[in-house]
């Protein structure tokens, strides 16, 4: 009996999880340079959206009960509710007729906008702090990414217990660990989730914080400039509903509570992306080499606020995923 209602169970989750892509599936695709699009219009009637397109303008709102969500005709970039998020294929007009790749609605927006409940609860969390012991990561003058990454995930992990999760650190001290032995493991320990701490670097006047799951099989990387490529699947592709839709939510919420400059949610093949069996981002929380950026990276009290915001963000996630009875 318990084999059946197990059984039962997986089937159910399945037939929720795939309802919106049997809609999809209804809309009439046009092959626009060897990729599926469908008309955005159709799509928004599908969903209860009501679409607003003004005349010589380029950016389209769409908006239900409770969401906004903005495209920008021959651009990959989006906007939910004010925060952005990048498409592998910009949306694109052809004679009049807004259209959106399959793709990006699949594994982009409908996560996001429609974020599918199971039974499964949402508990360990596995932090894991980037670089560490021969490797420095990013380097601004003195100051070594590896320190502020250890500091931001000991504020994290402290908070999370607060609210009640289990918490699993990849390293608590100056060490150098392989990035293949990251996500293996929090998989060895039954983690959630796996958030990977960084921070960023660059020559230029660059700055903003940026959250990273991974890039869906057969698309390019949004650093790359997104479109199509021969990349295959990996087995962090298995989550990628769940990691979109956690990437989301953590940058939302660091974007509440600081004054960051929004560089969205963003794809990459990171290697601890690839190999995570569970949801899993990467988050660069600013720019160490942005003297803006630096002064709330290295300020005790602002860093324990980015701390704050990556846990409201999980927490946010939590209960957009977990039915009631699977809530703790």
């Amino acid at each position: 009996m318990r084999v059946v209602q197990a059984v039962l169970a997986v089937w159910f989750s399945l037939l929720a999880w795939t309802a919106p892509a049997v809609s999809l599936q209804s809309l009439e695709k046009v092959s626009i340079s060897g990729s599926d699009y469908v008309r955005l219009g159709e799509w928004a009637d599908s969903f209860d959206f009501e679409m607003k397109w003004p005349r010589k303008s380029e950016v389209i709102t769409l908006t239900n009960a409770g969401q906004t969500l903005l495209l920008t005709i021959d651009s990959r970039k989006a906007e939910i509710g004010g925060t952005t998020l990048w498409l592998s294929l910009p949306v694109v007009n052809r004679g009049g007729v807004a259209m959106i790749s399959l793709a990006d609605l699949r594994s982009t927006l409908q996560p996001v906008l429609f974020p599918r409940a199971s039974d499964a609860a949402v508990h360990t969390i596995c932090l894991d702090p980037g670089h560490g012991g021969k490797d420095k990561g990013e380097i601004s003058g003195s100051h070594f990414e590896k320190k502020y990454t250890l500091l931001l995930a000991a504020d994290v992990a402290e908070l999370l217990r607060g609210e009640g999760f289990d918490v699993l650190l990849t390293h608590t001290d100056d060490k150098f660990i392989e990035l293949p032995d990251r996500p293996a493991f929090a998989r060895q320990r039954g983690a959630d989730l796996f958030v990977s701490l960084h921070y960023n670097s660059a020559s230029g006047p660059i700055r903003g914080i940026e959250a990273y799951c991974l890039t869906p099989p057969g698309l390019s990387s949004s650093n790359e400039g997104g479109g199509r490529s021969s990349d295959p699947p990996y087995v962090g592709n298995e989550q990628n509903d769940r990691s979109v839709l956690l990437a989301y939510e953590v940058q939302k919420n660091i974007l509440r509570h600081l004054a960051f400059e929004d560089r969205g949610v963003k794809r990459s093949r990171f290697e601890v992306l690839r190999e995570a069996r569970m949801p899993a981002i990467l988050v660069e929380g600013g720019f160490m080499s942005s003297p803006g950026d630096a002064s709330k990276i290295y300020d005790p009290v602002l860093r324990r606020k980015m701390a704050r915001a990556i846990v409201d963000g999980i927490v946010a996630y939590k209960r957009a995923v977990e039915k009631p009875l699977a809530r703790k």
